[in-house]
């Protein structure tokens, strides 16, 4: 029996809420969880101890094939998001609380494909139009587009969170008291500022919430994500629209816009480049429109590829020199750049060649 389990037993029998005290405290003290997560962890932990009770089982009992029996009931009654939670805790509270040596794992459930296609800037602004008397749901969605912030981050905000001044919003972290920044319009601050000055009074314990609901405390996922989808209904958009998707859009746009995926990584917050890129995947649907600005012309003009072709190869030897003075490069770089462009030039005798290769 280990020192922890030994601990939170009394007279041979669980007292549940006794453990539930204890690693409440461990879960705050050693493993920095928010608020929201030590709730959720005490929540499905409690189910468990009570399952376990009414088997007449006690924590030392508890192996592989109780758990897995366990893992299997509640799959049985639970859906895939809410047994993600509950394997959560059980790690947390067997594996790394109690030190059991269990595997604790459901199967993974691929989740079906969402439409990712972002809005345009005018079914934005469409939304924003039909939302403008609204001055609450007009805030919330402005801080979801201009901004780019997940939707229990917007929930989460804090009058003190506004910096009025440098046009950012402080995001509150997952663990600890640690916190990211994000940059928003003047447009975003003054929807912000419209709607503090006719923001209620809040309920007790809603006192520092930026958004509060008619019901004077912070306002819910659900309203958010309703918010969202009336106002889209009532704009004329088809296509889904959720709260995701203005992150999706503000991602998309920067991206169109030319920004470097770094400088759009800092205002996302996107741990993973790679999970960034996959959203930027998602532009193709306005790639040829895109494509048609940049190549076609009104008048079909007949282009003298060979005096183009030097063209570039003038620009790209400028370059090279540059680089090279800048001491970017070194003097073998630079030679094997010139004799590159110069077997090419020597090739290009043919007025209808293609150099796209470049």
């Amino acid at each position: 029996m280990s020192k922890v389990t030994a601990k939170i037993r009394s007279g041979g029998t669980m007292n549940i809420q006794n453990i539930q005290q204890r690693y409440k405290k461990w879960l705050i003290v050693h493993r920095e969880n928010s608020n929201s997560t030590v709730k959720q962890m005490l929540y499905h932990n409690k189910k468990f101890l009570e399952w376990l009770k009414e088997k007449e089982l006690n924590i030392d009992d508890v192996d592989q094939n109780i758990i897995d029996e366990y893992i299997g009931e509640c799959k049985e009654k639970y859906s895939h998001n809410t047994l993600v939670a509950l394997t959560a805790n059980l790690r947390k509270f067997l594996r790394h609380y109690l030190n059991k040596d269990l595997i604790i794992k459901i199967p993974q459930i691929k989740p079906p494909k969402r439409d990712k296609t972002p809005l345009t800037k005018e079914e934005v602004e469409a939304i924003f139009r039909e939302a403008e008397e609204d001055i609450l749901a007009y805030a919330v969605l402005k801080v979801l587009y201009y901004t780019g912030i997940r939707r229990n981050e917007l929930r989460n905000l804090d009058i003190e969170d506004v910096d009025f001044e440098r046009l950012q919003l402080r995001i509150k972290k997952g663990k600890g008291d640690t916190y990211g920044v994000v940059n928003m319009t003047k447009d975003c601050a003054m929807a912000i500022k419209r709607w503090i000055e006719v923001r209620p009074k809040p309920k007790e314990g809603h006192e520092k919430a930026l958004f509060i609901s008619i019901k004077r405390n912070r306002i819910s996922n659900d309203y958010i994500y309703a918010t969202v989808k009336r106002y889209a209904a009532k704009a004329g958009i088809k296509k889904p629209v959720y709260p995701h998707k203005f992150r999706i859009t503000m991602i998309t746009q920067m991206a169109e816009e030319g920004v470097p995926p770094k400088l759009i990584q800092a205002q996302s917050r996107h741990n993973s480049m790679r999970t960034l890129l996959g959203y930027m995947n998602h532009i193709d649907t306005r790639a040829k429109e895109m494509y048609n600005k940049v190549f076609e012309k009104d008048e079909m003009e007949v282009i003298d590829t060979a005096n183009l072709f030097n063209h570039f190869t003038e620009e790209y030897k400028k370059k090279a020199f540059k680089k090279y003075l800048d001491g970017e490069i070194d003097i073998n770089t630079l030679n094997s750049i010139l004799l590159t462009i110069e077997g090419e030039e020597r090739n290009i005798d043919k007025k209808t060649k293609d150099i796209a290769y470049m």
